[in-house]
């Protein structure tokens, strides 16, 4: 009975091992990207901090200095935008999609830059009632849209040769 329940067990994670199975947030970047100089062109990008806690849970080590043989991940500037979905009928706004851009670079040694460009959105509803609760959520937003987008880049960085 022990040898069959523990044949079954090992049967059971050799195919999940085989199919391809990762647990969530974990991310196996080739080996040219397990070293990286991470930048931003922004000094203090929420988004360029996001990143490194996401990389340094993947076990990439993050060098201080730019080498020529070491690959950068450069953070661009990130991008906010609105666009209005619905109003009040006295005009004023009751809810809006928050559209996040988010761009950067990757350079590796004797290769040409790579650019990579993506969008993230989210519907917010608007009360002007409670400007301060709804900032404090427009915030929490924000903070799950770099959250999703630092996952994002990183798996966008799995699949580069």
């Amino acid at each position: 009975m022990k040898k069959s329940w523990l044949l079954l067990l090992a049967l059971s994670l050799f195919t999940i091992q085989g199919c391809g199975f990762k647990l969530k947030g974990q991310y196996y970047l080739p080996d040219s990207l397990k070293t990286l100089h991470l930048t931003s062109t922004k000094r203090f990008s929420p988004l360029a901090k996001q990143v490194k806690l996401r990389l340094e849970q993947n076990q990439v080590s993050l060098v201080r200095q730019t080498s020529m043989s070491v690959a950068e991940l450069r953070i661009l500037p990130e991008k906010f935008q609105r666009r209005t979905l619905s109003l009040f009928p006295n005009g004023q706004v009751a809810e809006y999609e928050l559209i996040y851009l988010v761009e950067y670079q990757v350079f590796k040694p004797g290769q040409s830059p790579l650019n990579f460009e993506f969008e993230l959105s989210r519907e917010f509803q608007d009360d002007p009632n409670n400007a301060l609760a709804k900032e404090r959520e427009r915030q929490l937003i924000l903070k799950e849209l770099r959250a999703m987008a630092s996952d994002r880049i990183l798996a966008q960085l799995m699949s580069i040769q």
